[in-house]
Parts: C-alpha cells; structure tokens; sequence
C-alpha cells in the first residue's frame, strides 16, 4: 500500500516539475527590457547583440527554446556559463555540496531545538517554560538571519578580537575544519525554522493531550514519558513533517546570504555571483536545481506523512 501510495505522489510531482521548469524559463525572458541589452551593457559576452541572441538561441520560437533547455537539462546538461565559459552541471558539481552540508545542518539545528522545547512547552503550558519558550519563537521568526549573520561575524571582531573563519576548509585537508565551519552558520540558518517548528509542535502536541485516548492513558497511571513521548509524540508530529519540507526550500533560500558572509563556496553564493555578473544560463540552472530539490524533498516528506498517519494512503 505504501509503495501505491508513493507512485500516485510521484505523478503528482512529475506536473509540479514541469511547471516549475517552464516558470524558471520563462522568469528571465520576463524581466523588464531586454534581457540581451542588459547582459551586454555590462559584459562584452559576445561581438554584438545578434550574435549574443544566437548564442542563448533567443532567435528561435520560445518553445522550441524550452523544449531544447529542459531535454538537454534531462540529461544533465544546463548550458554554459557566459562568466567562467565552463558547463554549469560541472560548477554546480562541486557547489551543490557545499549547500547541501550547509542545510543539512541547518535543519538539524531546527529539529535539534524545535521539537524539544515545543515538547517542554507544551507540557509545562502557561509556565515560565512556555512564556519563555514562545518568547525566544517569536524572536527568533523576528529578527533576520542576515542581520544576526553579520552581528555574529563583525561583534565579536571588535569586542573581542575575534571573528569566524570564512575562509572554506575542505574536507581531505582538515575533516575537522571542515565539519566545525558549518556548525556557527548552520544554526543560525536554522533558528527560525526552529522557531516555526517549535511553536507547530507546541500547538499541536497540546490538541494531542486533550484527545480520548491521551486521558485514558493517563488514567492508567502511565509515566509522564511513556503518555508524551510513545502515545503522543507521534500523532503530534505529522503537521511538523509536511511544514520541514517547506522549511527546506526556506533553508536554500537562506543559503544564498550566509554563504556570501560565511565565505562558503556553495549553490547560493553561485547565484549571487551570477547575478551580479547577469550570466542568465547560470541563474536559470540554479534555480532548475533548486525546485527539484524542493519537489523531491516534499516527496520524501509525503512518503514519512503516510508512514506515520496510515489513514493518509487510503
């Protein structure tokens, strides 16, 4: 049943796919002006611009431009960078990575936080625990993580004479280096996923003590922990699944900031570069490889949702 349930998801996602792809197409052909006129004010890409509309194939009809970007995308070929001049599926090899460490760890830290205190809070509701707990949510959800990236890169510079390497350790020079160097941006990628999540857990673990069975439990004399952890936990966490899966297309957003100040050299810190140098084919690989990430992580989650929740498959 489960594995029925994963094909019908699985052709659910297929059309999420291919609109994504056609709106990633369509966002640089859509841009205010001409797209050319712009690239080539700034960067001598090509001799002149017919011959920079040939080079991105814009001289041919619009869907035969798509239909030959996403069959070559299928195959693993996203173009050429008009920047560097070398395959972007080759660049986005060594990028990707780098990113995926850096969410990794971000959503580890919003777990790590989120759901613990969202347990103690609901458990202990309407104590200086919950006011507290909440209190630090609605911070955390407040205040931007580009701000507090930069507070915790410059304060500690000037009061302190110290300040987070931003220089990127790879991992066959020091695996050590390597792994701690995603420790300090990954949290605070993570906190306000950690914020979301907890208040989620809060909310819903309180409707789960309130039902039938909860009391019955308790009035079996169960623990504390036995009634929270293995009768409640688990219904209580179903919302929390399907919003992480929201909350890693927050996370890779939130990569292309904290890359930048952090000094790693991933997807998101790519993007800006590209960007900033208006290399389109870049721009549009990246975020192609983004939205399949984001549909096939939603994926996963709707596979865990059924896991947990069998009612879900039928």
């Amino acid at each position: 049943m489960l594995r029925k349930y994963f094909f019908k998801r699985l052709l659910v996602a297929i059309p999420s796919l291919v609109l994504a792809s056609l709106i990633v197409f369509s966002l640089v052909r859509l841009l205010p002006g001409d797209v050319v006129v712009l690239m080539m004010e700034e960067n001598q890409y090509a001799d002149d611009i017919e011959a920079m509309r040939a080079k991105l194939g814009l001289n041919r009809p619009i869907y035969v431009q798509y239909f030959e970007w996403i069959g070559r995308a299928l195959v693993g070929d996203l173009g050429e960078s008009l920047y560097t001049r070398r395959p972007i599926a080759h660049d986005l090899l060594t990028r990707v990575p780098v990113s995926l460490e850096l969410g990794a760890v971000a959503i580890f830290f919003a777990i790590l936080l989120g759901i613990p205190i969202g347990i103690v809070s609901a458990i202990r509701q309407d104590t200086a625990h919950d006011y507290v707990a909440r209190g630090g949510a609605i911070l955390g959800l407040s205040v931007p993580g580009f701000w507090l990236g930069t507070l915790v890169v410059v304060l500690p510079a000037i009061y302190f004479k110290w300040s987070p390497s931003i220089q990127f350790t790879k991992l066959a020079d020091n695996p050590w280096g390597h792994v701690t160097q995603f420790i300090l941006p990954g949290l605070l990628l993570g906190i306000a996923s950690a914020a979301s999540i907890m208040r989620l857990t809060r909310t819903q673990l309180l409707e789960v003590l309130r039902q039938d069975y909860v009391r019955t439990a308790w009035s079996k004399g169960m623990s504390e922990r036995v009634v929270v952890l293995k009768h409640s936990l688990k219904n209580a966490l179903i919302p929390v699944v399907t919003v992480l899966g929201i909350q890693v297309a927050q996370v890779l957003s939130g990569t292309v900031i904290f890359e930048s100040i952090f000094g790693l050299p991933g997807m998101g810190r790519l993007l800006f570069d590209a960007i900033s140098e208006r290399d389109y084919p870049v721009i549009q690989g990246i975020n192609l490889v983004v939205v399949t990430t984001v549909v096939s992580v939603n994926l996963v989650v709707d596979v865990v949702y059924a896991y947990l929740d069998p009612r879900i498959r039928f």
